[in-house]
């Protein structure tokens, strides 16, 4: 198994494999963006992709993309989408991540999303940070 930050050149070639793990992964983090829009910025290298290949099964196991934010905490690297498959073959992954973000002059990850994976990730040293509540005013229809 290894870690593969993808060039812009070749987020074309690598989306079919990542589309659907990018929108399930959007929609069950209630995010406020779609996967076109992913898209969009991993083509314009605003958000970066990596996957998680399996060399011997040769296919990707999962995916995070991943985005530079500057805030008066200093600079960090969001992971924006963490999906896919067997997440326990690659999520010591996120050691790969952190020494990239700290190349990049990132202070810290941050990440969001549904209340389950803070108690998965716990363990390896994430905690929680603020809490996002939310009323519709829409019937809840979108």
């Amino acid at each position: 198994m290894r870690a593969v930050l993808l060039p812009p050149r070749m987020i074309a070639k690598a989306w079919p494999l990542v589309a659907m793990w990018v929108a399930g992964a959007l929609v069950k983090g209630k995010a406020d963006i779609g996967p076109e829009d992913v898209r969009r910025a991993l083509d314009r290298d605003e958000m970066q992709l990596w996957l998680f290949w399996d060399d011997e099964c040769d296919t990707a196991r999962g995916c995070v993309v991943t985005e530079f934010a500057d805030s008066v905490r200093g600079k960090a690297c969001n992971l924006v989408v963490v999906a896919g498959n067997d997440f326990e073959t690659w999520r010591h992954f996120v050691e790969t991540i952190k020494a990239w973000a700290r190349a990049h002059g990132c202070a810290r990850l941050e990440g969001g999303g549904r209340e389950g994976w803070q108690r998965l990730v716990k363990a390896d040293g994430w905690h929680k940070v603020r809490t996002i509540v939310e009323m519709r005013l829409d019937d809840g229809l979108k």
